[in-house]
């Protein structure tokens, strides 16, 4: 965790500096990508952090964090864990979308990224919405009505600027000059439909309603 937190500081400090002193970098989606990376970990690693010593002061020095004969919580250990461990999905998806971007881009034989701003903001909304979302883990421990129709609908949410990213690469791919025998152009496409697949399902599973079913 320690090792994470430090190297997210030093890629925000590195990507800052060259975002003042470089246009170029500034208009490179594979840099702003590890930026808001590197900002998702250092957001979440602490709270991790936190649970995992809680956790270890009640097994160990007889606190009472997470134990309810002691007044503790246990649900309270699953929404520290979760709000670290759903964005760390994002944590690793988000290079991917900037690679993708980067290549989408290259096989373009642009240096302008299309929709560069709307991935952009793409990037930022799914960290936005990615960082309260942690609740959808946990339909199954009691949640009440309105907590549970509030994840749901936030998770949904999340496809929109996901589908943004998917039509801006589908859009270059599509216009490129590429030709069909190229693995990178496979290897792009096969991303995008298995990518796409997933997120249908994600969608699908967000509902909060069907764990009532």
């Amino acid at each position: 965790g320690l090792s994470s937190v430090l190297g997210s500081i030093n890629f925000i400090c590195t990507l800052y500096t060259a975002f003042v002193d470089n246009f170029i970098s500034r208009s490179s989606i594979l840099l702003w990508s590890y930026l808001f990376t590197s900002i998702l970990l250092l957001l979440t690693i602490p709270v991790l952090a936190a649970a995992i010593t809680m956790l270890l002061f009640d097994r160990n020095f007889g606190s009472a964090f997470f134990d309810p004969l002691g007044g503790g919580d246990p649900i309270l250990f699953q929404h520290m864990f979760w709000f670290f461990g759903h964005p760390e999905v994002y944590v690793l998806i988000l290079p991917g979308f900037g690679m993708i971007s980067h290549v989408c881009s290259n096989l373009g034989c642009s240096y302008d990224t299309f929709g560069f701003y709307g991935l952009l903001f793409a990037m930022f909304s799914i960290v936005c919405l990615g960082s309260v979302v942690w609740g959808h883990h946990m339909f199954t421990v009691g949640l009440d009505v309105k907590t549970a129709v509030f994840f749901s609908s936030v998770t949904m949410i999340i496809g929109v600027p996901t589908g943004i990213k998917v039509f801006s690469w589908l859009y270059m791919i599509l216009n490129s000059r590429v030709s069909l025998r190229e693995p990178v152009f496979w290897w792009v496409l096969s991303f995008i439909v298995l990518f796409t697949i997933g997120g249908v399902t994600g969608i699908i599973l967000s509902a909060c309603v069907l764990d009532n079913i």
